[in-house]
């Protein structure tokens, strides 16, 4: 068969993610116009058109805007905070399991624990028996210090579930990061030894733009995946104190079993996925550019 028709090949691939991705997310498209109330059984379905959206981004009042905006930023907030944790440390304890040590072998597999730990799971963990002001091991060790222990959860909410995220996504990043670094050849690192190079020169020098390319790999997917992690939140704070922790998947889990409404649950999610995308691409481009000008 001639290489141009080769493609004919990948059709089958191409029609199984086109039907596994494409397809849900036409119908929330579709949903998204419409203003069904699974509550109320009564009402007719009706076509409604941007109503729903515009419901979110309406503002009457520019003095006072709507709740929608505050969990943008939240979302925005808790996103950006924990990816640039998730980014920093990951690369921080990659460049320790990088060396062949006594035991190595055993933290690179302890490490990457979190990152196969259901998130609800995890989540119960930390609220009941780690970060419960009672019988958490934050509590007794307070009180055993002779300090009052606050409520995390509720005081600080986002710091609570930003550090979640970044505990549950971070050895993702330790994966990835860890195999650029595994990936350097070893000519190279004797090089460096011979030329004297010191450690911050052949860290921030050689290896990381060496690898820079797996890091931009663990930025985007990570985007990805905190961006819709909501399980934590909901064993945790449940978006509380009132919706202080909310971020935009979480607020579609609530339109959709909270409020029963499915047409504003569609358009909340059809907004989270254009926010998403806008997000990957400004990410993407921005590492680009900034790859350009150390070449």
């Amino acid at each position: 068969m001639k290489k141009k028709n080769d493609w004919v090949f990948l059709l089958p691939g191409i029609l199984v993610v086109a039907v596994v991705t494409q397809v849900p997310f036409i119908l929330t498209l579709v949903y998204s116009t419409l203003r069904w109330n699974l509550a109320r059984p009564d009402l007719p379905v009706q076509f409604t058109w941007f109503n729903n959206f515009w419901y979110f981004l309406r503002i009457r009042d520019f003095s006072k805007l709507p709740e929608f905006y505050s969990i943008v930023w939240q979302s925005i907030l808790i996103t950006v905070s924990a990816l640039a944790l998730c980014t920093i440390i990951g690369f921080l304890i990659s460049l320790l399991l990088d060396h062949a040590v006594p035991g190595v072998n055993i933290a690179r597999t302890l490490i990457l624990g979190p990152f196969f730990v259901m998130s609800t799971a995890s989540g119960v963990i930390w609220k009941t028996t780690i970060l419960n002001t009672t019988f958490g091991w934050y509590g007794v060790i307070a009180k055993a210090l002779g300090f009052t222990p606050i409520d995390l959860l509720s005081y600080y909410p986002i710091s609570v579930i930003v550090f979640l995220f970044s505990w549950q996504w971070m050895p993702f990043f330790v994966l990835v990061i860890l195999a650029g670094l595994q990936g350097i050849p070893g000519e190279i690192v004797d090089s460096m030894k011979v030329d004297g190079a010191n450690w911050w020169h052949a860290t921030f020098s050689v290896k990381l733009p060496m690898i820079r390319k797996h890091i931009t790999v663990a930025m985007m997917l990570g985007l990805i995946f905190i961006v819709k992690e909501f399980g934590l939140i909901l064993v945790t704070t449940a978006g509380g104190p009132g919706t202080r922790s909310y971020t935009l998947p979480y607020a579609v889990y609530m339109q959709v079993f909270n409020a029963s409404n499915v047409g504003r649950a569609g358009a909340l999610a059809t907004i989270t996925v254009i926010v998403t995308l806008l997000s990957v691409n400004l990410l993407y481009r921005s590492i680009q550019k900034r790859s350009a000008l150390y070449e």
